[in-house]
C-alpha cells in the first residue's frame, strides 16, 4: 500500500461542487479559490455488458451544508447524451453492471444521522426504483456480482456486541500496531452472500483474520464458473498489518480457503481472468517505497506466477483483464503521465497513446469487449471529463460537465528534465502563469509531490493553478524515491528518505534558474504529507526561501514510528527500529527537528488533530522547537479525522491560507 499520498493533488480531487456555468464569452480570468467549489469530480465510469453506455459517478458540493452530493449518470458511447439515474444519493460510489446489463448496483447510505450506514442497493434498468438489498450492521465496504446474476458477494465489518448496564463501559482494547487515533480494537471485516433480489444473507468467511478495508482495500472478484471468489485477506483488520496480506481464493460451497500464489506479504488486487484459472494480482518483494508494485499472473495454488508488467520497469498502480484474457492493461506513473499500458502474456508491454492526456480512474469494469475503454482523462488545462478511446483510435471527450474551468485563464505546463547525483536523469513539471513571457522573472513555488511512492504529472492540479494565478511559475520535481523513473531511481530512497530527494529538488530548481526566468528573491517551497516532510527538510537544510507551507509532515520520524498507523513503511526506510542497537542516532539524522536552531524561513504549519497517518504530534514537536528558537512561525490544527480535510469548506480553507501565506511573503 502507498504510505504518504500526493496529497495536493490527491486532496485537491475531492474539491468539487454544483456546476454553475460561466459566461464564455466573458474575458478569460485565472482560476480563483472560489471556482474550486464548481468543479465536478467523475470516478468509476463502468461500461454496460453491451458496449453501449458507461455508469458515471458524478460528485458536486453543497457549499453551505459543506458536503458532498453525487449522481449517477448514464452516458451513451455514441451520442454522447447523458441522463441522471439517481440524485444526491450521500456515500454514492462503486456502480457495478449486473451480467446482463439489465441491472445496475452500487453502494449507497441507507438510515439518517449517525444510523446511515453504506448498503448495496439494485436498479433496474427496464424502470423503477434502487432498493437496498443488504443490511449490514456497520455498512458494506464493497461488493461484486456473481457471473450468473443471481446474487451478490460482499464485504462488511463484525457487527459490534449489543451491551447493556456496565458492560457497556468496558471498552480497553489492546493496541498493538493501532495508530494514536484508534479508539477501539479493529473488527474483522469478513465476506457475506447474498440474493440480487436482497433476502438472507450466508457468511463465507469467519474469525480473525480479516479481509481488507480502508486504504488497504482491495478487489472482490469471481471466477467465471461462480465458485471461487477471490480477495485479500489480512491476519486482521489493523492497516499496518494489511502489508502481510495474502491474495486468497474461498470456495462459496464449503468456506475452504486457498491462498494464490504462497506469497505471505506485499500482495493486492486479485482479478480472476474471463476464462480458465489464471489469476493477476500486484505483488512487490519488499516495501513498496523501495520496490515496485508488479502485475503477476499464476494460477489459484500455482505459486508467484510470471511478472508479466516487469519489463515495463514501472509501479503499477491498478490492472484489469482484457476481454478475451489475452493479457492485461495497467495504470502508472511514467515520466510526468498517469499511463496506460497494455502488457500481453507473452510478448513486452506497450503504452497506449492517449493524446497527453493522464488517465485518473481503474480500467477494471470500463474496458468493453472489443478492447475499447472508458476512463476519466485531465491534462493540466483540461479539467477531469469522461473519454471513450475505442480500439486504435485517439480518444473522444464524451462530457462536458468542466467546460467553464476549462474556459478560464489556465496555466500551461511543460516537463523540465534535469541531471541528478543518482546517475538517472529525472523530470518535474513546471506549470506557468498564463501569458507567461520567456525571459521575464517571476516568482518560483516548489510544489513537492507525497508519497514518496507517486509522482508530479502533467493532471489537472488545482492547487497548482491557483498559484500560477497569482502569476507565479510552479516547479514540481520528481526526486528520487518518485515512481516514475523505475525500480533502481525509486528505491534510492532507502535509508536516505531526504538528504539525497533533498539535492534532486535542488537540482530541479537549478536547471529553471539556469533559464532566467526565476525571480531569485521569491523563492518559496511546499507540501503535504511526504512533500511536507521535504518542505521542513529543505528550511533546515537550505536557507534561500521567502516562505514555506509544510502540511501533514513528520518531523520527528521516532515520534512518528510509534503513534502512525504505518510504522512498519517508516521501519522501511531506516536499517532497523529506533529502539534497537544504535539505530536511533540514523532516525534523527532523518529528522527535521533536529535542525530547528538553523531554520530562518517564515513557516506554515497545517495538520489535522485526528491525523493516524503523519500524526500530529510530531507537528506540535517542530512547531515549539521552531518557536523556542525564537524563528516565525504559525502552526494552524483542523478539528477533524483523517490525513487530510475531507469536507469542501475546510479543504478550502486549507488551500487559501497556504496560498495566501506564500503571496503575503512574496508582497514586496
Amino acid at each position: 500500500m502507498h504510505v504518504r499520498y500526493y496529497l495536493h493533488r490527491a486532496a485537491a480531487a475531492l474539491v468539487v461542487a454544483a456546476f454553475v456555468s460561466v459566461p464564455l464569452a466573458a474575458p478569460a480570468r485565472p482560476l480563483t479559490t472560489g471556482d474550486l467549489a464548481h468543479i465536478t469530480a467523475l470516478s468509476s465510469p463502468q461500461i454496460s455488458p453491451d458496449g453501449k453506455m458507461i455508469a458515471l459517478v458524478v460528485t458536486r458540493i453543497n457549499f453551505s451544508d459543506n458536503k458532498y452530493e453525487r449522481d449517477l449518470d448514464l452516458i451513451d458511447i455514441a451520442s454522447h447524451t447523458r441522463r441522471t439515474l439517481t440524485y444526491h444519493r450521500t456515500g454514492l460510489s462503486d456502480p457495478a453492471w449486473s451480467p446482463a446489463g439489465d441491472r445496475l448496483a452500487f453502494l449507497a447510505d441507507e438510515g439518517s444521522g449517525d444510523d446511515a450506514k453504506s448498503q448495496v442497493f439494485v436498479m433496474p434498468m427496464n424502470g423503477g426504483d434502487a432498493r437496498p438489498i443488504t443490511s449490514a450492521g456497520e455498512g458494506v465496504n464493497q461488493f461484486a456480482w456473481r457471473p450468473d446474476g443471481t446474487s451478490i458477494a460482499y464485504a462488511a465489518e463484525d457487527a459490534q456486541p449489543k451491551r447493556t448496564g456496565a458492560d457497556r463501559y468496558r471498552d480497553a482494547f489492546e493496541v498493538g500496531n493501532a495508530g494514536i487515533t484508534a479508539r477501539g480494537a479493529a473488527r474483522p471485516v469478513h465476506l457475506w452472500l447474498v440474493a440480487a433480489a436482497g433476502g438472507s444473507a450466508r457468511k463465507l468467511t469467519s474469525g480473525a483474520q480479516s479481509v481488507t478495508t480502508g486504504e488497504a482495500q482491495s478487489t472482490l472478484s469471481w471466477s467465471h464458473d461462480g465458485k471461487s471468489l477471490a480477495f485479500l485477506l489480512s491476519p486482521n483488520a489493523v492497516l499496518n498489518d494489511a502489508i502481510h496480506a495474502h491474495a486468497t481464493v474461498v470456495d462459496v460451497a464449503t468456506g475452504a480457503l486457498t491462498p494464490v500464489s504462497g506469497n505471505h506479504a506485499y500482495e493486492s488486487d486479485p482479478l480472476f481472468a474471463p476464462q480458465g484459472n489464471r489469476v493477476a494480482y500486484i505483488h512487490s518483494l519488499d516495501d513498496n517505497q523501495i520496490t515496485l508494485n508488479e502485475a503477476y499472473v499464476t494460477t489459484v495454488g500455482g505459486g508467484i506466477g510470471i511478472p508479466i508488467s516487469h519489463a515495463y520497469d514501472r509501479a503499477v498502480h491498478a490492472h484489469a483483464w482484457l476481454p478475451d484474457g489475452s493479457g492485461l492493461l495497467f495504470t502508472c506513473n511514467d515520466d510526468t503521465n498517469v499511463a496506460l499500458v497494455r502488457a500481453p502474456l507473452t510478448g513486452p508491454p506497450e503504452r497506449i497513446d492517449l493524446d497527453g492526456l493522464n488517465i485518473a480512474s481503474a480500467p477494471d469494469g470500463a474496458i468493453a469487449n472489443d478492447g475499447g475503454i472508458a476512463f476519466v482523462g485531465s491534462s493540466s488545462i483540461q479539467p477531469p471529463e469522461l473519454y471513450y478511446r475505442a480500439p486504435g483510435a485517439k480518444p473522444a471527450k464524451l462530457t462536458a460537465y468542466n467546460t467553464a474551468i476549462a474556459a478560464l485563464s489556465l496555466g500551461p505546463s511543460e516537463t523540465l528534465t534535469y541531471a541528478t547525483a543518482t546517475g538517472v536523469r529525472s523530470d518535474a513539471v513546471l506549470l506557468k502563469p498564463a501569458g507567461f513571457i520567456d525571459g521575464r522573472r517571476y516568482p518560483l513555488v516548489v510544489l513537492v509531490h507525497g508519497g514518496p511512492t507517486s509522482a508530479s504529472t502533467t493532471a489537472f492540479d488545482r492547487l497548482g493553478q491557483l498559484m500560477t494565478s497569482r502569476g507565479w511559475l510552479v516547479l514540481e520535481p520528481n526526486y528520487r524515491g518518485s515512481d516514475n523513473h523505475g525500480l533502481a531511481y525509486q528505491r534510492m530512497v532507502r535509508y536516505d528518505p531526504e538528504d539525497g530527494p533533498g539535492k534532486d529538488i535542488i537540482a530541479a530548481i537549478d536547471a529553471l534558474r539556469a533559464r532566467g526566468i526565476v525571480d531569485e528573491h521569491r523563492i518559496a517551497v511546499s507540501g503535504w504529507s511526504y512533500g511536507g516532510i521535504m518542505t521542513a527538510w529543505m528550511i533546515t537544510h537550505y536557507h534561500f526561501w521567502r516562505a514555506a507551507v509544510s502540511g501533514a509532515s513528520v518531523n520527528d520520524w521516532i515520534t512518528d514510528y510509534s503513534v502512525a498507523d504505518d510504522l512498519d513503511s517508516d521501519k522501511a526506510l531506516f536499517h532497523g527500529s529506533p529502539f534497537v542497537g544504535a539505530y536511533r542516532a540514523e532516525w534523527m539524522r532523518a529528522s527535521a527537528v533536529t535542525y530547528a536552531k538553523d531554520v530562518t524561513t517564515p513557516t506554515l504549519i497545517l495538520s489535522d488533530n485526528g491525523d493516524n497517518r503523519d500524526p500530529i504530534a510530531t507537528s506540535y514537536i517542530f512547531f515549539r522547537a521552531l518557536k523556542d528558537n525564537g524563528k516565525d512561525v504559525t502552526f494552524v490544527a483542523y478539528p477533524v479525522n483523517g490525513h487530510f480535510p475531507r469536507d469542501p469548506v475546510r479543504t478550502s480553507d486549507v488551500y487559501t491560507r497556504w496560498v495566501d501565506y506564500i503571496g503575503k511573503h512574496f508582497t514586496p
